[in-house]
């Protein structure tokens, strides 16, 4: 019981401390290593910025910070769902989709391809 209200209380958390502060602005939030070093944005770069940007409403904004979250959002939300929240076995169809090879391998591919797209055209 406990262990399945820890992802809902830790976004809760989360949600209320990127609803006020952003991260944009702020000089406590974490900032990318590789950003700082290389000056090349990784594959997650922008997502501390688009959850601000959806916790205010701006679905579309969030979405220009990483255009990725398209494919990650639903492929973690399907992988949470699956794992913590499989309670009698109901999503037992999903996990195995979501484990798969074949899954995990073209997720890891998109992955990589995103990290390459996104600094050869600056997007």
């Amino acid at each position: 019981m406990i262990k399945r209200m820890m992802i809902p209380v830790a976004l809760v958390v989360a949600g209320i401390i990127y609803y006020r502060f952003n991260p944009s602005d702020c000089p406590f939030a974490p900032k990318c290593p590789l950003w700082l070093l290389t000056g090349w944005q990784c594959p997650s770069c922008g997502i501390q910025r688009a959850f601000h940007a959806f916790l205010h409403g701006d679905v579309l904004g969030g979405m220009r910070y990483n255009y990725f979250l398209v494919i990650a959002l639903p492929y973690a939300f399907a992988a949470v769902l699956a794992t913590w929240y499989d309670v009698g076995d109901k999503f037992a169809k999903l996990r195995r989709f979501v484990y798969s090879g074949t899954t995990l391998r073209v997720y890891l591919f998109l992955f990589v391809a995103w990290w390459i797209v996104r600094n050869v055209l600056k997007v």
